[in-house]
């Protein structure tokens, strides 16, 4: 009989990272290659309660969503890092996907991004969004937004 002794994961991340994301490189056809300091940090910083599966999704969803060598640490959405503010930006939205943010929560914020885009024309917005403008209507009245002027 013998014994192998495993480190936790958070003690072996350094170097499961780099594995993981070379297989997701070649399975996506990605080329990240480089992951900044402030990544690596949260990286080490978390616990991984999930184990393996947890930092293998988490580095998954990072090189799937990466456009560029450098790997994308707003894709990391590790419990407890991260705020329960949606982000937006001129590229898209941003959405916790980590609980920390109710479904209306996440609807009601994309309405109004939508309807900030679109210059609060409601038809418009629907458009975007692929809905009605009654559905949309109704929506609003629902998340109480306010359509500027």
């Amino acid at each position: 009989m013998f014994k192998l002794i495993l480190p936790p994961l958070r003690e072996a991340v350094e170097d499961l990272v780099p594995l993981f994301v070379a297989e997701y490189n070649a399975k996506a056809g990605r080329q990240v290659k480089d992951i900044p300091e402030a990544v690596w940090d949260k990286l080490k910083a978390h616990h991984w309660p999930g184990n393996v599966r947890e930092l293998h999704n988490a580095i998954e969803r990072c090189v799937l969503f990466s456009d560029g060598p450098i790997f994308p640490g707003q894709w990391l959405q590790l419990p407890g890092q991260f705020s329960a503010v949606a982000v937006q930006n001129g590229q898209g939205i941003w959405l916790p996907l980590d609980g920390s943010m109710a479904l209306d929560d996440m609807d009601g914020f994309i309405i109004k991004a939508a309807l900030e885009r679109a210059d609060n024309n409601l038809t418009a917005a629907a458009r975007t969004l692929g809905t009605t403008r009654e559905t949309l209507r109704y929506r609003v009245r629902k998340y109480n937004l306010k359509i500027a002027d």
